[in-house]
This record gives structure tokens, C-alpha cells and sequence, in this order.
């Protein structure tokens, strides 16, 4: 079936020019989006990003879950300057260090129209690092998207002092002794371990319901469209000829 024919047929029961040219404008619209929603969908882009201690990551992704090549990438303060600027790499993910507490946006651009952000809370870091201010401004050092953090020191009792070979199961007088800001960045590494895959795919998530929303809302209105034209052609069919 050719086309207008299509188009001809979901309008034909609009009398009035005004109904007709809006129903004609929705009508096409849901043939496009019916032939490539997959389209639209694969082509937003986003950024997603996680802190965990003195360590920003994450990672820019297309709705179909494709990652850029060396996405344009830049880190913002609170105060909108730009601490750093870069790239992702070849898989799209980003790693970067902190020096103080702020909230930091992580903005991404493929040079081709697609860009998005991301802003990571303060309250993702680690308590313990000193707030951004005017006279002590944040900094940020782009790290190796697989190097890992480093590990955080442990001090054991003075007469205690791990083997560095052999046998690493602790004698049972042993007592192993941390303070309390270790004990707290220790909780919050295993904590985020857990929770950050959860809010991961909460993001991804909200995205696919975006645009089903945006499917659903047009949905909508044309069935409404839909209903009138049929009451009306009903009402043709009903009233007899003069």
C-alpha cells in the first residue's frame, strides 16, 4: 500500500481542515517512529559515572549500548570550571582521581552532535578528603582506565607485622588495629562494590523508559485521534441521506 494511501486512510474521517492537517502531522510522525524506533533509540547518548573514595569511573555508552572511540571528555567543578579535559578510551570508559570534596560533572562529546553529562555527588567520596573552596580549589589527574586504586593502609600492633612470604594465615594473638577513618573508607569501598552494578542498571533502565515513554505518549494521542475518526464515520454511516 502506497504511502499517502496510508496516510489518506488514518485522516479520512477528519472533516474539519484544522483536525485534518493535526491528524495528518501525528499520523506521519507514528509512521516514522514506527519504521525506526531501534534508530532513535541506539542513537541518544549518555554518560554514567561512579565515586568511590578519592576514584571517579564510568563509562559513555549510545542507547543501544554501544561505546565512542575516544570521546571528547571534561570535568567540571561546582563552580562550572573545567578541572580537566581528555578522552575515553577505545571502550568509552574514563578513571580519574580527586583531591577534594565537590560535585563534579563529567561531560562527554563525540564531536559528531551526540553529548551528555553526568554529575557524581560529594557525597560519593570519601569524607575524609577536604572540601573544594575558593582558595583551595579541586584538582583532577586522569588515571589508566584499568589501573587500580590504591589500596588503603592497614597498621597492625607493634609486635605484629605481616610475612611477606609463606604462611599468611595471622597467629590467633594477633590483633590487627585501624582507625576509624580507615575502618569508614573500608566500609565504603565494600559498600559500593554492591550497590553501584544496582544503580548502573537503574540508569540504563531509565533510559529505555524514557523513550518507551515518548512511544506511549504518541500511542496516546493517535488512538484518541483514532476514536474520533471512527465516531465520526460512524455517524456518516448512521445518518441517512437527505
Amino acid at each position: 500500500m502506497p504511502f499517502r494511501t496510508i496516510i489518506d486512510h488514518c485522516v479520512a474521517g477528519f472533516k474539519t481542515p484544522v483536525i485534518k492537517g493535526t491528524a495528518i502531522i501525528i499520523a506521519l510522525a507514528a509512521v516514522l517512529l514506527a519504521l525506526a524506533p531501534d534508530r532513535a533509540h541506539a542513537h541518544s547518548f549518555h554518560v554514567f559515572a561512579l565515586g568511590d573514595g578519592d576514584i571517579i569511573e564510568g563509562y559513555a555508552y549510545f542507547g543501544g549500548g554501544a561505546r565512542p572511540h575516544h570521546a571528547d571528555l571534561s570535568i567540571e567543578g561546582s563552580d562550572g570550571k573545567v578541572l580537566l579535559t581528555g578522552q575515553t578510551n577505545d571502550n568509552g570508559e574514563f578513571r580519574l582521581r580527586v583531591d577534594h570534596l565537590d560535585d563534579y560533572t563529567i561531560r562527554a562529546n563525540t564531536g559528531d552532535g551526540h553529548a551528555a553529562s553526568y554529575i557524581v555527588k560529594s557525597s560519593e567520596l570519601a569524607d575524609d578528603l577536604p572540601k573544594a573552596t575558593a582558595t583551595s580549589p579541586a584538582s583532577v589527574v586522569a588515571l589508566n582506565a584499568t589501573e587500580d586504586a590504591p589500596n588503603t593502609d592497614i597498621d597492625l600492633s607493634p609486635n605484629a607485622s605481616p610475612a611477606p612470604t609463606g604462611n599468611m594465615i595471622a597467629p590467633e594473638n594477633q590483633r590487627i588495629s585501624i582507625t576509624a577513618e580507615q575502618l569508614s573508607t573500608l566500609v565504603s569501598h565494600a559498600v559500593a562494590k554492591q550497590v553501584n552494578p544496582l544503580r548502573e542498571q537503574i540508569v540504563a533502565y531509565e533510559n529505555k523508559v524514557r523513550f518507551s515513554d515518548i512511544i506511549g505518549g504518541l500511542g496516546i494521542i493517535i488512538g484518541i485521534f483514532g476514536a474520533i475518526a471512527w465516531w465520526q464515520a460512524r455517524k456518516r454511516v448512521s445518518t441517512p441521506p437527505e
